[in-house]
């Protein structure tokens, strides 16, 4: 017998997932809620999971990447890290803002010096 509360337990159990497979690509600096045409939240009870959007047919990211590192490069990082939690759902990454550069990123190897 299910309760009320099993629905949105496994919705924020899969937000926080997709949230932290994310936050472990080198190319992401943070999630983003997003924009006025580009809202990625995922609304819970007592809390929201920002930057992360679950449709039944699409997850939408919202993201700040670093800067310096191609948008594709950060895009592929983001669909290989939540493909094992999309079930067959099409993702969407939005590239919402840049971090500066503070130091070469783990995403791209170091330049030769020359």
């Amino acid at each position: 017998m299910s309760t009320p509360a099993e629905p949105a337990t496994a919705e924020a159990d899969a937000a926080d997932a997709v949230a932290a497979a994310v936050l472990g690509c080198p190319a992401v600096a943070a999630l983003h809620p997003g924009g006025v045409l580009h809202r990625a939240v995922t609304y819970l009870p007592g809390r929201r999971v920002e930057g992360v959007h679950l449709d039944d047919d699409r997850i939408k990211i919202s993201v700040v990447g670093v800067h310096g590192i191609p948008v594709s490069l950060l895009a592929d990082q983001v669909r290989t890290a939540v493909a094992p939690l999309a079930d067959g759902r099409i993702v969407d990454v939005h590239v919402a803002d840049l971090r500066p550069l503070t130091e070469q990123p783990p995403a791209l190897p170091a330049a030769p010096s020359v």
